[in-house]
């Protein structure tokens, strides 16, 4: 759709992926890099056309993008039924789809031209754990609540309770990624969500702060 954008090599990107994943706990496969790696190559063309991200170099949408959704990873091994809300053009949640075949994630986004890149990539890399909902969190009634709900850049964290309350289940937990986490942002959550872990995420070649709020219901 987006037009070619002829400085974007697959092969770098590919070992640029490798050498970071390297310095990750993140379990992962030969074909599985590859698809990050084509993956990174379809969001340059779509950007172009779309404006998807405002992060348009290939090797910081390597680290910004993928290595930043990727070391989640381990935290979800224990989850199966997965929601990712405020997707965007697919980050966190369509490198953890690649990353774990066996688990099953929701995407979810109000903004349908974002929703169209996903879709296409889902086709382009083969993602057959992956569906989409073109819509906001509020409003969705799913026939299964999500074991799961990650969150990554897109709301405080009290808004993202309330909004996603419909959505979890009964045992599940949040999993919000946040880059600046400020103590006036934890002290506003509301009095039925618990903090179960704030934990740190080291992002390779990333010098920033990064944290994932663990929460619960109660």
């Amino acid at each position: 759709m987006g037009r070619k954008d002829s400085t974007v090599n697959q092969t770098e990107i590919l070992g640029q992926i490798r050498n970071l994943m390297s310095k990750t706990d993140v379990d992962y496969t030969d074909e599985q890099l590859e698809k990050l790696a084509s993956l990174v190559v379809l969001l340059c063309k779509w950007n172009n056309a779309l404006n998807l991200t405002a992060i348009r170099e290939p090797d910081k949408i390597v680290v910004l993008h993928i290595l930043d959704s990727a070391v989640i990873s381990p935290l979800i091994r224990d989850k199966n039924n997965i929601a990712d809300v405020g997707t965007g053009a697919g980050f966190p949640g369509l490198v953890l789809a690649i990353l774990n075949p066996d688990k099953k994630f929701t995407l979810i986004d109000s903004i349908a031209k974002k929703l169209s890149f996903v879709r296409t990539a889902m086709t382009s890399l083969g993602l057959k754990n992956v569906t989409i909902i073109n819509d906001r969190c509020e409003n969705i009634v799913p026939e299964e609540r999500f074991e799961c709900i990650l969150s990554r850049a897109f709301a405080p964290l009290c808004k993202i309770v309330e909004w996603c309350e419909n959505l979890i289940a009964e045992s599940g937990v949040f999993i919000c990624m946040k880059a600046n986490l400020e103590d006036n942002e934890l002290n506003d959550l509301p009095k039925n969500a618990q903090i179960e872990s704030i934990i740190d995420l080291r992002v390779p070649s990333l010098d920033a702060n990064r944290k994932a709020v663990i929460l619960k219901l109660h």
